[in-house]
């Protein structure tokens, strides 16, 4: 930013600070006559001097700019210097009966809305005006009927609450002072002096929240209807003052009006809190909240469902997976991952042969190949088999293929090896990947003397299985039965999976 820039921006904020100050002893002070007409024209004169130092861009930047010829292009521009000039007028007059009608009675002044509707015609003249001059069209809106009826409606509002501007004193005034003079003699009636003030800041306080609640609920649903074309939508949607999100990853409570603030924010990389009253205090940590484990008496009570493999199941359970699993893939293979997927009674198993990257899990169904212009499908023809019966890869499964076992026979030992990878501290995987790696005859064996070797793990559940088709929540709930977790160890996307269990 240019110095020139700095200093027109620091006099907006100068100039914004001075206004409230005037708005706000306008609106409460008891000033009447010829003092009252002096604050409004020194309104009138700030809120147009403002209007004035937020100086429009004449030119678009050569890299967006549309192309119009020059004698549109100048007219575009002279309409918005006189649109810019017209603006800061009206938006002084109507500081000024703003001002002049605050110790009226309230109710509504037409004059204040014409005003209104008048810098609302100004709004679309300088849009068509930066049109004209060469700027991208943004109008903020989609042209569809939706879109075009939510921006009328949504012009037709900030007109009707410009005519009721006289009435905002009386109104924040009755909101402020009326809960804490109807709190405070209600609690001084029944208890001591000393006590009835503290009990009324506390009552107050929760008030306030509860307002601000409210008012967020409020400004979502507004934002909702105005639809997210809308720029007071979108202003509404984004300084709501209390916000809640909740995902599968993490979840944010933010509740932040003007010196205040809390903010607590939690996932499964970590956790942070920010309170600020006047001071701001942080704390974070990289543990999340799946570092909370149980306490002792969680534990001895979790334990009872732990049951680990006896030393005859460990020898024999996974041979008897591999076995099934060897069965029903291609002749040919160097590696075997075997997936099951599990929750309560929904599963699923799935064999890749041969991936490219032994360690990717949750694979995408394969995709079949396209025939080749000759039909052949992918297969080798007779003419292009070598001479000596093909090359020592010859036979062997296309790379990566992916086999779907429905009917996998070992379902029960899968069923038993996933229960006991069950811990108090750590609960149940839903995910059990199995991995069995050929033994190569040519040379010494590297895994002992047997054909295979192989390995297995219960992933972890900190992300979301990929599931062909998803469990119900009532089979996440009756998983979670089987293998109780206490709730400190669950995802966040298990917890809004199920939301009525421990």
């Amino acid at each position: 930013m240019s110095t020139g820039g700095r200093r027109r921006a620091t006099a907006q904020v100068l100039c914004l600070i001075v206004l409230i100050g005037l708005y706000l002893f306008s609106g409460f002070a008891d000033v009447h006559g010829q003092a009252r007409t002096h604050l409004s024209v020194a309104i009138a004169v700030l809120t147009g001097l403002f209007t004035l130092l937020n100086r429009p861009e004449l030119r678009p930047p050569a890299s967006e700019a549309v192309p119009r010829s020059a004698s549109v292009a100048f007219t575009g521009r002279l309409l918005i210097v006189v649109v810019w000039i017209v603006q800061a007028f009206l938006f002084g007059l109507s500081g000024y009966l703003v001002s002049t009608q605050f110790q009226k009675p309230p109710g509504f002044h037409g004059s204040v809305a014409l005003l209104a509707a008048a810098g609302q015609v100004l709004a679309l003249v300088a849009l068509c005006a930066r049109n004209m001059a060469g700027f991208r069209p943004d109008p903020g809106f989609s042209f569809g009927f939706p879109g075009v009826l939510r921006h009328v409606l949504d012009r037709a509002a900030l007109v009707v609450l410009a005519g009721y501007a006289s009435t905002l004193p009386d109104v924040v005034k009755t909101v402020v002072t009326w809960v804490p003079d109807q709190v405070h003699g209600f609690f001084a009636s029944l208890a001591p002096a000393w006590l009835a003030w503290p009990l009324t800041v506390a009552v107050c306080a929760v008030w306030f929240l509860a307002v601000l609640v409210v008012e967020s609920l409020l400004q979502v649903l507004i934002a909702s209807a105005l639809g997210p074309d809308n720029s007071l939508g979108q202003w509404l949607g984004e300084h709501a003052p209390v916000t809640y999100r909740r995902t599968d990853v993490d979840v944010t409570f933010d509740f932040n009006f003007r010196l205040i603030r809390i903010l607590y924010y939690n996932s499964v990389q970590g956790w942070a809190f920010v309170g600020r009253l006047l001071l701001e205090m942080r704390y974070s940590s990289s543990f999340g909240p799946l570092g909370r484990g149980p306490t002792r008496r969680q534990r001895e009570r979790l334990q009872r469902y732990e049951r680990p493999l006896t030393d005859e199941e460990k020898e024999q359970l996974p041979e008897r997976v591999a076995a099934v699993a060897v069965e029903a893939a291609p002749p040919e293979w160097r590696l075997l991952i075997l997936e099951y997927r599990a929750a309560a009674e929904h599963e699923e198993i799935q064999l890749r042969v041969d991936p490219a990257d032994r360690w990717a899990w949750a694979w995408d169904e394969a995709v079949e190949e396209e025939p080749t212009a000759d039909g052949a499908g992918g297969e080798d023809s007779p003419e292009e088999e070598s001479p000596g019966g093909g090359d020592e890869n010859e036979g062997r499964s296309t790379n990566g293929d992916l086999l779907e076992l429905p009917d996998f026979p070992e379902r029960a030992a899968l069923r038993r090896l996933r229960e006991a990878s069950y811990s108090a501290e750590h609960g149940v995987g839903y995910v059990l990947v199995m991995n069995i790696e050929k033994n190569d005859p040519s040379t010494r064996p590297y895994y002992g003397d047997g054909p295979w070797r192989i390995t297995y793990q219960a992933m972890k559940r900190d992300p979301m299985p990929r599931w062909r088709q998803p469990p119900t929540a009532r089979q996440y709930r009756r998983d979670l039965r089987r293998f109780p977790t206490v709730r400190g160890r669950r995802p966040f996307w298990l917890r809004n999976q199920v939301k009525r269990i421990g």
